[in-house]
């Protein structure tokens, strides 16, 4: 393993790789074991980050600020072989990074020209939402490629115990961004082995202000439902053709977004869900709650989530990007 000091993020290296920020949690051991699987599976080598915030170093006392920063080099080295043990990966390099974890890791990964960058959630459950927020929402809301945030029971998913005939989920729901969460799904499909299952959650629209009968559907809603399901259906097929994945399954269910996404990927043994975000800087926080941090909080399965700056770069259709691009 190769251990970097201190990580020069402005000058960057042009390997393929998976970048991951551990910091020795449950939640950042979970994340480095299936970044760990994904590098293997791509071909592509493992780097471990370790941020540390100096901010919080004494101030005026560059002696003790020394002594702090050495200290933190000396828990990450520690950190680093042990993960390096746990999982065993042929090529791992470590680096330890100068910042605010949110800010130091996305750095990281465009230094590194990372195909991925993968952090680790805490928990599961309604107050998971709000850790997200500190951490991991705040790495997707700085980072200029795909981020893929694991639950500490992703093993399920994505080790050994993994599902046959495994695949990934997708959210699509027409907006540039989802079609550029579709063409990273479709790559890390195709990378991986995995199947892979378009997903559209639409919400029932009413034709009258009046109730129906319990347990009645009125014709003229049932008729504005079949019109939006066949709608969808042409959507999720012409996402399809676009991204070259016309074989690909499609779904089309009733429901909010998160939870839809969620019971699809249980049905269809998802190893890892995708989904697009509307937008970055401080109005993604918001976003990336309402969806992302949703699933995160429902279920245990990884879920993957690409950045509204690669649906964004130029003009028109979004950019039919490769892992090895991104």
């Amino acid at each position: 393993m190769t251990l970097g000091s201190e990580t020069e993020l402005g000058g960057g290296l042009m390997s393929r790789s998976v970048v991951c920020g551990v910091d020795g949690s449950d939640g950042s051991l979970a994340a480095a074991a299936v970044a760990a699987r994904i590098s293997t599976t791509l071909g592509s080598s493992l780097v471990l980050g370790y941020a540390v915030d100096t901010s919080a170093f004494p101030h005026g006392n560059e002696l003790e600020a020394e002594h702090h920063w050495r200290r933190a080099q000396e828990r990450a080295a520690s950190l680093f072989e042990m993960i390096e043990d746990r999982v065993g990966a042929v090529e791992l390099d470590g680096r330890v990074v100068r910042g605010a974890p949110e800010r130091a890791l996305p750095a990281l990964a465009a230094a590194e020209s990372a195909a991925l960058l993968v952090v680790g959630s805490r928990g599961r459950g309604a107050v998971k939402a709000a850790l997200l927020g500190s951490v991991s929402s705040g790495v997707v809301r700085e980072s200029d490629r795909p981020v893929l945030i694991v639950p500490p029971q992703a093993d399920r998913f994505t080790g050994a115990e993994a599902p046959e005939r495994a695949t990934v989920v997708c959210g699509v729901d027409g907006s540039g961004e989802a079609g550029a969460a579709a063409r990273v799904a479709a790559q890390l499909a195709v990378a991986l082995g995995l199947g892979l299952v378009l997903v559209h959650a639409y919400q029932q629209r009413s034709s009258s202000p009046s109730m129906p009968a319990p347990g009645l559907t009125p014709p003229i809603a049932r008729d504005l439902e079949q019109r939006q399901r066949e709608g969808a259906r042409g959507l999720l097929e012409a996402t399809a053709l676009d991204i070259g994945q016309e074989g690909a399954e499609i779904r089309i269910e009733l429901g909010d977004a998160a939870s839809v996404l969620d019971r699809s990927a249980a049905d269809e043994r998802a190893a890892l869900i995708v989904v697009g975000t509307h937008g970055r800087g401080r109005l993604a926080s918001a976003l990336v709650g309402s969806t992302s941090a949703r699933l995160a909080a429902l279920g245990s399965r990884p879920v993957v989530v690409v950045p509204a700056g690669i649906a964004l770069r130029g003009s028109g259709d979004p950019p039919k990007v490769s892992l090895g691009q991104l």
